[in-house]
């Protein structure tokens, strides 16, 4: 049995040979209350508030580089 209760950024779950190529990962994020995780868990009477004004949080670019 596999159990995957939360997945990040750059994740990826690989079974046997794997190959993983022009994988890119980008993430920024915004939490007013942070993260919860595992079974029967909750917030409970929470209150939070995100004053997030930027327009572009993070710009990236990924840009590929052929091979010889």
């Amino acid at each position: 049995m596999l159990k995957i209760n939360s997945f990040e950024n750059a994740s990826a779950v690989n079974i046997g040979q794997n190959l993983l190529a022009d994988w890119n990962n980008s993430d920024k994020k915004v939490q007013g209350y942070g993260q919860n995780f595992g079974d029967d868990s909750g917030f409970i009477g929470t209150n939070s508030a995100v004053d997030d004004r930027d327009l572009i949080d993070s710009p990236s670019t990924f840009q590929k580089i052929p091979l010889p």
